[in-house]
């Protein structure tokens, strides 16, 4: 058996030319970046300012219900002290205090 070998040729008339011109990307004009910029901070900083506005609104409301409900919590610890045992009772008056001094800044001054 033998193989006709065969040997590839170009087409007829030749191969089509290649386009090997250089092609830049659109560019994207200074303007538009620049709008993009300032529409992106603005809405991220009006984010960012309605969350800290209701964080500090939170954080009143929780002052305000901390100074009303803390007064009625020692008073609780206060009496739970005096019916336990405990050494000294006789000779202080000074009860250790229930509430930290971080609660106690928070409270309102009257």
């Amino acid at each position: 058996m033998s193989n006709k070998w065969t040997q590839d040729l170009p087409p007829v008339g030749g191969f089509p030319k290649l386009n090997y011109n250089r092609r830049a990307p659109v560019a994207i004009s200074g303007y538009a970046i620049f709008g993009t910029f300032l529409v992106v901070t603005t809405v991220t900083t009006a984010i960012y300012f309605n969350e800290k506005i209701d964080r500090l609104n939170n954080q009143k409301e929780e002052k305000r219900r901390l100074s009303m409900i803390l007064p009625i919590l020692q008073a609780e610890n206060d009496i739970c002290f005096l019916a336990s045992p405990h050494k000294n009772v006789y000779y202080t008056r000074w009860m250790p205090p229930q509430i930290n001094k971080r609660q106690m800044a928070a409270l309102p001054k009257h």
